[in-house]
């Protein structure tokens, strides 16, 4: 069973996220995201003219590539605390705070891009679906949606041993992985530690596989969908953890 009184998901994480997590390569993603977009036909105005929304953008991290390279950037996220973060580290792109089934935003995006499983945290079939809908409401139709999500194998095979452990400056985490197979869902318990003070969240993913993920986005009006592995756009296999699609009007 999970820990009891535990704060929300996102809220307490926020003040250790960017140290945790300093090792990912964001600018490598952004750079495969904007690669596969123009390979699938999408047609990006020059970046100063481009619009791109950010789904699950947390502490403005994954923002952060798009907006050196001039874009105009929109962050949505649900957890207030990871927000805060973002606006003082990204002053130039604007934050929002909601869901991703049902956000409304004014205008268009060229590109709608969810990095780092964000959309895993979607633990219902239709709630993807819905998702899609939103995205499609708000992308250009030279445009393109593309994001990553973790797959059965991935989330059943998360870490060695099932738990990752280490300090990053002068936090430390241990954060420990199960995977229900009654559920298919995935739960971590994430305790961090820093300056003598301590906290646990729980977060809970669901798995998305190929085959899944191509009938619900085009249940949701999407044209076209391919998944592909990072970063030689390859076929995904049985055995791929994370898959990277992109979507089509």
């Amino acid at each position: 069973m999970p820990p009891q009184n535990v704060p929300p998901p996102f809220s307490r994480l926020a003040d250790v996220y960017d140290a945790i997590m300093s090792d990912i390569a964001y600018d490598a993603w952004a750079a495969f995201i904007l690669q596969l977009a123009q390979r699938a036909g999408a047609e990006l105005p020059a970046p100063a003219r481009t619009r791109l929304l950010d789904l699950g953008c947390g502490t403005g991290n994954s923002a952060a590539p798009f907006v050196a390279r001039g874009m105009q950037v929109v962050g949505l996220d649900a957890a207030e605390r990871m927000l805060e973060v973002a606006r003082r580290k990204l002053p130039e792109a604007r934050f929002v705070r909601a869901t991703f089934t049902d956000f409304s935003l004014p205008g268009r995006f060229d590109l709608v891009v969810s990095v780092f499983d964000a959309l895993n945290n979607l633990l219902e079939p239709g709630d993807l679906r819905r998702c899609g809908e939103r995205v499609l409401a708000h992308l250009e139709p030279h445009g393109a949606f593309v994001f990553d999500v973790n797959t059965t194998h991935g989330l059943r095979e998360l870490w060695e041993g099932g738990r990752a452990e280490g300090w990053v400056d002068d936090v430390y985490y241990l954060w420990e992985h199960t995977f229900d197979e009654t559920t298919g869902l995935a739960q971590v318990v994430a305790y961090c530690e820093r300056g003598g003070r301590s906290f646990t969240e729980v977060h809970v993913e669901r798995p998305y596989d190929p085959p899944e993920i191509e009938a619900l986005l085009r249940a949701a009006g999407f044209s076209s969908v391919r998944a592909v592995t990072y970063p030689d756009a390859d076929a995904p296999t049985p055995e791929t953890e994370r898959v990277w699609v992109v979507a089509r009007p």
